[in-house]
Protein backbone atom coordinates (compact mmCIF):
# COMPACT_ATOMS: atom_id res chain seq x y z
CA UNK A 1 0.00 0.00 0.00
CA UNK A 2 2.86 2.37 0.89
CA UNK A 3 4.61 1.74 -2.46
CA UNK A 4 1.37 2.37 -4.35
CA UNK A 5 0.99 5.74 -2.62
CA UNK A 6 4.58 6.64 -3.52
CA UNK A 7 3.97 5.77 -7.18
CA UNK A 8 0.81 7.92 -7.28
CA UNK A 9 2.64 10.79 -5.57
CA UNK A 10 5.50 10.51 -8.06
CA UNK A 11 3.12 10.61 -11.02
CA UNK A 12 1.21 13.52 -9.47
CA UNK A 13 4.43 15.54 -9.28
CA UNK A 14 6.03 14.34 -12.56
CA UNK A 15 3.15 14.79 -15.02
CA UNK A 16 2.47 18.51 -14.42
CA UNK A 17 6.19 19.24 -14.60
CA UNK A 18 6.60 17.52 -17.95
CA UNK A 19 3.71 19.43 -19.52
CA UNK A 20 5.30 22.74 -18.55
CA UNK A 21 8.97 21.86 -18.82
CA UNK A 22 11.21 24.15 -20.80
CA UNK A 23 14.01 23.24 -23.15
CA UNK A 24 16.40 25.56 -24.91
CA UNK A 25 16.19 24.98 -28.67
CA UNK A 26 17.54 27.61 -31.00
CA UNK A 27 17.11 25.48 -34.09
CA UNK A 28 14.50 22.91 -34.88
CA UNK A 29 15.47 19.39 -35.88
CA UNK A 30 12.00 18.91 -37.32
CA UNK A 31 11.53 21.36 -40.06
CA UNK A 32 13.82 20.75 -42.98
CA UNK A 33 11.53 18.57 -45.05
CA UNK A 34 8.32 17.71 -43.29
CA UNK A 35 6.30 14.84 -44.76
CA UNK A 36 3.10 16.29 -43.36
CA UNK A 37 1.28 18.46 -45.87
CA UNK A 38 -0.52 21.47 -44.49
CA UNK A 39 -3.86 22.11 -46.19
CA UNK A 40 -3.86 25.51 -47.81
CA UNK A 41 -6.72 25.53 -50.29
CA UNK A 42 -9.46 26.53 -47.88
CA UNK A 43 -9.15 29.70 -45.82
CA UNK A 44 -11.13 29.56 -42.62
CA UNK A 45 -11.84 32.66 -40.62
CA UNK A 46 -11.30 32.72 -36.89
CA UNK A 47 -14.13 32.53 -34.44
CA UNK A 48 -15.00 35.92 -32.92
CA UNK A 49 -13.93 34.86 -29.42
CA UNK A 50 -10.29 34.17 -30.31
CA UNK A 51 -9.00 37.63 -29.30
CA UNK A 52 -6.40 38.01 -32.04
CA UNK A 53 -5.35 34.36 -32.26
CA UNK A 54 -5.32 33.02 -35.82
CA UNK A 55 -6.08 29.37 -36.50
CA UNK A 56 -5.19 28.96 -40.18
CA UNK A 57 -1.54 28.18 -41.01
CA UNK A 58 -1.50 30.09 -44.30
CA UNK A 59 -3.05 33.18 -42.67
CA UNK A 60 -0.41 33.03 -39.96
CA UNK A 61 2.41 32.64 -42.48
CA UNK A 62 1.15 35.53 -44.64
CA UNK A 63 0.78 37.90 -41.68
CA UNK A 64 4.19 36.93 -40.36
CA UNK A 65 5.78 37.81 -43.72
CA UNK A 66 3.75 41.01 -44.21
CA UNK A 67 4.49 42.34 -40.71
CA UNK A 68 7.99 40.83 -40.35
CA UNK A 69 7.06 39.30 -36.99
CA UNK A 70 7.72 35.82 -35.63
CA UNK A 71 4.87 33.44 -34.85
CA UNK A 72 3.86 32.54 -31.31
CA UNK A 73 2.05 29.20 -31.41
CA UNK A 74 -0.03 28.02 -28.48
CA UNK A 75 -0.62 24.25 -28.50
CA UNK A 76 -3.67 23.83 -26.28
CA UNK A 77 -6.53 21.58 -25.32
CA UNK A 78 -9.01 24.38 -24.72
CA UNK A 79 -11.90 22.32 -23.42
CA UNK A 80 -10.09 19.75 -21.29
CA UNK A 81 -6.59 20.94 -20.28
CA UNK A 82 -6.65 22.64 -16.89
CA UNK A 83 -3.21 24.23 -17.25
CA UNK A 84 -4.20 25.56 -20.70
CA UNK A 85 -7.27 27.23 -19.22
CA UNK A 86 -5.16 28.72 -16.41
CA UNK A 87 -2.58 30.06 -18.89
CA UNK A 88 -5.30 31.63 -21.01
CA UNK A 89 -6.87 33.36 -18.02
CA UNK A 90 -3.62 34.34 -16.28
CA UNK A 91 -1.72 35.53 -19.38
CA UNK A 92 -3.44 35.49 -22.78
CA UNK A 93 -6.67 37.23 -21.71
CA UNK A 94 -4.84 40.14 -20.04
CA UNK A 95 -4.49 43.58 -21.62
CA UNK A 96 -0.76 43.53 -20.79
CA UNK A 97 -0.20 40.45 -22.95
CA UNK A 98 -2.53 41.58 -25.74
CA UNK A 99 -0.70 44.90 -26.11
CA UNK A 100 2.70 43.19 -26.07
CA UNK A 101 1.63 40.52 -28.58
CA UNK A 102 0.16 43.04 -31.02
CA UNK A 103 3.54 44.76 -31.21
CA UNK A 104 5.80 41.70 -31.26
CA UNK A 105 4.31 38.46 -32.62
CA UNK A 106 1.63 36.85 -34.77
CA UNK A 107 -0.57 34.69 -32.52
CA UNK A 108 -1.35 31.16 -33.71
CA UNK A 109 -3.65 28.85 -31.74
CA UNK A 110 -3.38 25.12 -32.37
CA UNK A 111 -6.28 23.66 -30.44
CA UNK A 112 -6.85 19.96 -29.78
CA UNK A 113 -10.31 19.89 -28.16
CA UNK A 114 -12.01 16.70 -27.05
CA UNK A 115 -15.63 17.88 -26.84
CA UNK A 116 -15.84 21.14 -28.78
CA UNK A 117 -16.56 20.69 -32.51
CA UNK A 118 -13.79 21.88 -34.81
CA UNK A 119 -13.68 22.50 -38.57
CA UNK A 120 -12.34 19.34 -40.25
CA UNK A 121 -9.67 21.22 -42.23
CA UNK A 122 -8.36 22.94 -39.09
CA UNK A 123 -8.44 19.63 -37.22
CA UNK A 124 -6.36 17.98 -39.98
CA UNK A 125 -3.98 20.95 -40.17
CA UNK A 126 -3.44 20.84 -36.38
CA UNK A 127 -2.87 17.07 -36.43
CA UNK A 128 -0.21 17.54 -39.12
CA UNK A 129 1.44 20.33 -37.16
CA UNK A 130 1.38 18.27 -33.98
CA UNK A 131 3.34 15.56 -35.83
CA UNK A 132 5.70 18.16 -37.28
CA UNK A 133 6.42 19.66 -33.84
CA UNK A 134 6.24 16.30 -32.05
CA UNK A 135 9.77 16.49 -30.65
CA UNK A 136 9.02 19.83 -29.00
CA UNK A 137 5.36 19.52 -28.00
CA UNK A 138 5.12 16.80 -25.40
CA UNK A 139 2.33 18.23 -23.29
CA UNK A 140 -0.19 21.02 -23.12
CA UNK A 141 0.09 23.90 -22.93
CA UNK A 142 3.21 24.37 -25.01
CA UNK A 143 4.05 27.74 -26.52
CA UNK A 144 6.68 28.07 -29.24
CA UNK A 145 8.02 31.10 -31.05
CA UNK A 146 9.29 30.49 -34.57
CA UNK A 147 9.79 31.84 -38.06
CA UNK A 148 8.81 30.10 -41.28
CA UNK A 149 11.15 30.26 -44.25
CA UNK A 150 9.20 29.20 -47.33
CA UNK A 151 11.10 27.54 -50.16
CA UNK A 152 9.44 27.96 -53.56
CA UNK A 153 9.66 25.84 -56.67
CA UNK A 154 10.69 27.37 -59.99
CA UNK A 155 7.03 27.91 -60.91
CA UNK A 156 6.47 29.92 -57.70
CA UNK A 157 4.47 27.28 -55.86
CA UNK A 158 5.37 26.12 -52.34
CA UNK A 159 8.06 23.47 -52.11
CA UNK A 160 8.51 23.29 -48.34
CA UNK A 161 8.45 25.38 -45.18
CA UNK A 162 11.53 25.45 -42.97
CA UNK A 163 10.62 26.21 -39.38
CA UNK A 164 13.20 27.98 -37.25
CA UNK A 165 12.49 27.76 -33.53
CA UNK A 166 13.40 30.90 -31.61
CA UNK A 167 14.60 30.32 -28.04
CA UNK A 168 13.01 27.83 -25.68
CA UNK A 169 9.56 26.36 -25.46
CA UNK A 170 7.28 27.80 -22.84
CA UNK A 171 4.43 26.48 -20.75
CA UNK A 172 2.20 27.72 -17.96
CA UNK A 173 3.24 30.89 -16.15
CA UNK A 174 1.15 32.57 -13.50
CA UNK A 175 1.26 36.14 -14.80
CA UNK A 176 1.74 38.08 -18.05
CA UNK A 177 4.92 39.87 -16.94
CA UNK A 178 6.77 36.59 -16.30
CA UNK A 179 5.53 35.18 -19.59
CA UNK A 180 6.51 38.29 -21.55
CA UNK A 181 9.96 38.33 -19.95
CA UNK A 182 10.65 34.76 -21.11
CA UNK A 183 9.23 35.54 -24.56
CA UNK A 184 11.42 38.67 -24.82
CA UNK A 185 14.47 36.60 -23.91
CA UNK A 186 13.53 34.15 -26.66
CA UNK A 187 13.03 36.93 -29.19
CA UNK A 188 16.57 38.19 -28.57
CA UNK A 189 17.73 34.99 -30.32
CA UNK A 190 15.80 35.81 -33.49
CA UNK A 191 17.92 36.06 -36.63
CA UNK A 192 16.24 38.41 -39.07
Amino acid sequence: MYIKKLIYLGLFIYLPLTSCSQKNNTTSPIAENSKHAIPQEKVISNPANNSGWLINYEDVYNQSVEQNKPIMANFTGSDWCGWCKKLKKAVFDTETFKKWAEQNVILFELDYPRRTPQDSDIKQQNANLQRTFGQLVRGFPTVLIFDIERVLKEDGSKSQDNIKIIGQRMGYMADPVSFINVAETNLKNRQK
